[in-house]
């Protein structure tokens, strides 16, 4: 009888500490991230715009954070890749950049890096109550992502470009009035 009432004593402390722990700090969290020399969008784009083509070479590249093979999350290009990524069939040839140019002229000494890097936080926010119970689960979501693209002809850079999406911001919210009875017809259905 008192093993029963010391685990009694200890479950309802447990679960008051819960309770006044702040129970939004108990929400699940989640972060993700394409490893890279870069902590931020702007540091990303900062390290690019110090390539310049006709003057950086592959190891100058290299140390800017742009290497896949040490860095990562970067995608080595053949000529051909360069190619089938700039020449469309409904746009002339002289429509291109000059660098382009110089790399379809110069054909196999054309090669190219793609690079994406992009970092993700998530986190569950709003009442942990109707979180654990299946009612109400809301989620903030802050990223970024950074994509940058370079054409070198003889390990000189002749082109670059560079896309991304410097502050993602999303709330996603789902909404469930059965609570933890939600999906159960289905898990029902499932065992039959």
């Amino acid at each position: 009888m008192r093993r029963l009432t010391s685990h009694l004593t200890r479950g309802l402390l447990f679960a008051m500490l819960l309770v006044l722990a702040g129970c939004a700090s108990l929400l699940p969290s989640e972060r993700a991230e394409a490893l890279s020399p870069f902590h931020e969008y702007a540091d990303a784009e900062k390290r690019f715009a110090q390539a310049i083509p006709g003057q950086t070479t592959r190891h100058d590249l290299a140390n800017l954070g742009f290497d896949p093979l040490s860095g990562g999350n970067g995608r080595m290009l053949s000529f051909i890749d360069v190619r089938l990524l700039f020449v469309q069939p409904n746009v002339p040839i002289t429509y291109l950049p000059d660098g382009l140019l110089q790399c379809l002229e110069a054909k196999e000494r054309c090669s190219g890096y793609s690079f994406e890097f992009s970092q993700s936080h998530s986190e569950r926010v709003g009442s942990f109550w109707a979180d654990l119970f299946n009612f109400r689960k809301k989620r903030q979501i802050q990223s970024w992502r950074f994509q940058a693209l370079f054409v070198l002809v003889d390990d000189v850079l002749v082109h670059k470009v560079s896309s991304g999406e410097p502050n993602i911001r999303r709330y996603e919210s789902k909404k469930n009035p059965l609570g933890p009875l939600q999906g159960a017809g289905d898990f029902i259905m499932d065992q039959l």
